[in-house]
C-alpha cells in the first residue's frame, strides 16, 4: 500500500473510507430497504450522514465519546452510526432483546451519554437510564417524539454552530476507537471489545486480498451488535461501493434475498440449513423427471467438491472430468437459485457458530460457493477457506496479515492487526485474552494440518469429561448428528463427569413437516411429532448414522427428542443462536437425569 493509493479500502479511517467510496461510487445506490421505498445512492447517503454528525456534535458528541445505538437493521441504524464515525466518535449497537438491567450494564461499561432508539424499545432503555444516577444527557429517537428525547429529525435540524465536518473526520485517527461489540455473555456478563480503525480497516484489506468482495450488495440482517454483523454488511460495502439493503427482521431476510440477488452473504448456520431445507424441497416438487434430473445435480456436484477439495488425493484428470461435467449440467438448477435470490453470489460465508460439513458440501454442489470461516469478537473473522482452495470441515487458513499457532494444550492463538484493542475497563481480562507477545488466546481448541487448514474443535472451557476422564468436544458430537438430517434441529450433547454421552434433540421446524409427510404423520404438530414411535425411530436412525462417525467414548448412547423448537434469542439461544449451555443444563434438568436413569 503506498501513499498514492486512492483505493478505499487503503484509507487509514472509517469515515476516510467512507468518503473515497463517495467520490469513487457516488452515483450507485448505497443503501436501501427491501421495498426500495427508501433508496439513497453514495452521494445522498453522504449528504445524511454529514447533516445527522451536525446534528449530534450540536447535543454534544465528540471524539472519542461513545453513543449507543438499540435499532433494528434499519437504514438509520446506518446513518447514525456512520455520522458518528465521521465525529471521531465510538457508536456501538445493544442487541434489541436486551433487558433493560443488561442496557444498563453497556451503557455503564461505555460511559455513554447519549442513546438513539425508536418508540419500540423506549420503555426498557428509559428504565435502564433511570439507574445511572443521570450519565445519559440525550435520548435520539428516530421514529418519532416523545416526552424526554429529541427526534432525529430535530437533531438534524439544529446542527452546532460553526460545526466542520471535514476537519472533524480528518482528524481521526487510525487508533482511535471505531466502535465496541459486546461479548454474548455465555461465560459471564458482557465484555466491551474494542476495536480500533485500524482493526476494521485491517479486516476489509485482508478479505480483500483473499476473497471476492461484493460490488453489487449485501443485505444487513445480523445485528450490528455483533461482529460479523459490522464486518460483512455495514464495513464490507465501503470497498467497492456494494449496496446495502438493511433488513430489520430476520424473518425477511428471504424476501430480502429474493428481491436483491447479493453478491455476497454471511450468516450464521441456521439461516443456511433453513435455505437447504427449500432447496431440498423444490427439488422433491419437481415432476419425476425434472426431480431426477436435478437430484443428478445435486449428486454430481458433491463428487466433485469431494474431488476437487484440498487433499482429496483425486487425481487431477479424474477431478477435471468431474467438474466438466458438473458444469454442463449445473444450469439446470439455476431457476431454482433465482427463485431463492442466490444465483448472484460470487461468495457465501458460514460462521459464528459450529456447521455440519454436509452444509457447505451440499451449497458447493448446487453451485453456491459457500466458504466455511472463524472468528471471534476478539479478533474479527480472520480465518476462511478459499473458493478455490478449501477443505470441508475446517475453517480455513489465516487471512493474509494473521499469525497463528496452537499452544501446548491445542487453544488457538492469533496474532495480528485484526485483534481488537481490549476489554474496556477490564486490564485484568485484557492481558488474559491478549498477551504479552501480542497474541490472543481464543479459548477454542483447534488443530491446523500439514497444509495449514485449521479445524476448531470446541470451546476450551466447554470440552466434555466423562467420568473416566475421556476428553470429548460437545461440538464435535453435535454437527456429526446435524449433519445426517435436516430433521435435526438442535443438539447438546450431555456427559461431563458421566458414565457416557446422551443427548438433547429438537426438531427443525421447517424439515419437520416434509419428514412427517414421508412417515405418514402428516398434520402433527412439533409435540405430537415427538411422541410418534415413526419419529423417534427416524431420529434414532440418524444418531446411529452418526455414532459410526464418532470414536467409541463420543457415542450417543441415549436421546430426548424436545417437542419445541429453540429460535435465536430465546432462553436455549443467544441472539447469534450459539448454546446456552448452562441454562439448557439447568432448564432440562429432568430430562438430562431421566437419561442417565438407571
Amino acid at each position: 500500500m503506498n501513499g498514492n493509493d486512492a483505493r478505499p479500502l487503503a484509507a487509514a479511517t472509517v469515515p476516510e473510507a467512507f468518503q473515497r467510496t463517495v467520490a469513487q461510487y457516488g452515483d450507485k445506490v448505497a443503501l436501501r430497504t427491501i421495498d426500495g421505498s427508501v433508496k439513497l445512492t453514495w452521494v445522498e447517503l453522504a449528504e445524511r450522514v454529514e447533516s445527522i454528525a451536525a446534528g449530534l456534535a450540536g447535543v454534544g458528541l465528540g471524539r472519542g465519546d461513545t453513543i449507543a445505538i438499540m435499532l433494528p437493521n434499519t437504514p438509520e441504524c446506518h446513518l447514525v452510526d456512520f455520522g458518528a464515525v465521521h465525529l471521531g466518535a465510538v457508536p456501538f449497537a445493544i442487541f434489541n432483546s436486551s433487558p433493560a438491567e443488561q442496557i444498563a450494564h453497556q451503557l455503564a461499561n461505555a460511559d455513554a451519554r447519549f442513546v438513539v432508539t425508536e418508540q419500540t424499545f423506549l420503555p426498557k432503555v428509559l428504565d435502564a437510564i433511570a439507574t445511572l444516577d443521570g450519565q445519559v444527557e440525550t435520548v435520539i429517537l428516530v421514529d418519532g417524539e416523545a416526552e424526554g428525547t429529541v427526534s432525529l429529525a430535530a437533531l438534524q435540524g439544529a446542527p452546532a454552530a460553526g460545526f466542520d465536518f471535514e476537519a472533524a473526520w480528518r482528524a481521526v485517527e487510525a487508533e482511535d476507537l471505531v466502535t465496541l461489540i459486546y461479548t454474548s455473555g455465555t461465560t459471564g456478563p458482557p465484555k466491551g471489545a474494542q476495536w480500533t480503525h485500524r482493526t476494521v480497516m485491517a479486516e476489509q484489506r485482508a478479505l480483500d486480498a483473499a476473497l471476492p468482495m461484493p460490488t453489487d450488495g449485501i443485505i444487513s440482517f445480523l445485528p450490528m451488535a455483533h461482529a460479523g454483523g459490522r464486518i460483512t454488511a455495514h464495513y464490507m460495502a465501503l470497498g467497492y461501493g456494494a449496496t446495502i439493503t438493511a433488513c430489520p427482521n430476520m424473518q425477511e431476510v428471504p424476501i430480502a434475498l429474493g428481491s436483491t440477488h447479493p453478491d455476497a452473504f454471511f450468516s450464521v448456520p441456521r439461516l443456511w440449513e433453513k435455505l437447504q431445507v427449500a432447496i431440498e424441497g423444490m427439488i422433491a416438487a419437481q415432476p419425476d423427471e425434472e426431480r431426477a434430473a436435478l437430484t443428478e445435480v445435486l449428486e454430481v456436484g458433491l463428487e466433485r467438491v469431494r474431488a476437487v477439495e484440498s487433499g482429496s488425493g483425486v487425481p487431477a484428470e479424474e477431478a477435471a472430468a468431474l467438474v466438466e461435467r458438473h458444469e454442463a449440467i449445473l444450469p439446470r438448477l439455476a431457476p431454482l437459485l433465482g427463485r431463492l435470490g442466490l444465483d448472484n453470489l460470487k461468495a457465501a460465508f458460514v460462521g459464528g457458530a459450529p456447521s455440519a460439513p454436509a452444509l457447505s458440501q451440499f451449497f458447493r454442489a448446487v453451485g453456491v460457493p459457500m466458504l466455511e470461516a472463524y472468528g471471534l469478537t476478539e479478533g474479527s473473522l480472520n480465518v476462511f477457506n478459499r473458493v478455490d482452495d478449501y477443505k470441508t470441515g475446517t475453517a480455513g487458513k489465516p487471512l493474509p496479515g494473521v499469525e497463528v499457532r496452537l499452544a501446548e494444550d491445542g487453544e488457538l492463538l492469533c496474532r495480528g492487526d485484526l485483534n481488537f484493542a481490549g476489554y474496556r475497563k477490564q486490564p485484568e481480562a485484557t492481558a488474559d485474552a491478549l498477551d504479552a507477545d501480542g497474541w490472543l488466546h481464543t479459548g477454542d481448541i483447534a488443530t491446523i494440518d500439514e497444509e495449514g487448514f485449521i479445524a476448531i474443535v470446541d470451546r476450551k472451557k466447554e470440552i466434555i469429561i466423562n467420568s473416566a476422564g475421556k476428553n470429548m468436544s460437545p461440538a464435535n458430537i453435535e454437527s456429526a448428528v446435524r449433519g445426517e438430517s435436516s430433521l435435526v434441529g438442535q443438539v447438546v450433547a450431555i456427559g461431563d463427569a458421566r458414565k457416557y454421552v446422551t443427548a438433547l434433540i429438537t426438531l427443525d421446524p421447517e424439515a419437520a413437516p416434509v419428514h412427517a409427510k414421508k412417515l405418514g404423520l402428516e398434520g402433527l404438530a412439533l409435540e405430537e411429532l415427538v411422541a410418534s414411535p415413526e419419529l423417534l425411530a427416524e431420529i434414532g436412525a440418524v444418531v446411529d448414522r452418526a455414532n459410526t462417525r464418532l470414536h467409541g467414548n463420543e457415542q450417543i448412547k441415549k436421546f430426548h427428542v424436545l417437542g419445541s423448537a429453540w429460535l435465536p434469542d430465546s432462553d436455549e439461544l443467544t441472539p447469534t443462536a450459539k448454546l446456552k449451555r448452562r441454562v439448557i443444563h439447568v432448564k432440562y434438568a429432568d430430562q438430562i437425569e431421566g437419561l442417565y436413569a438407571e
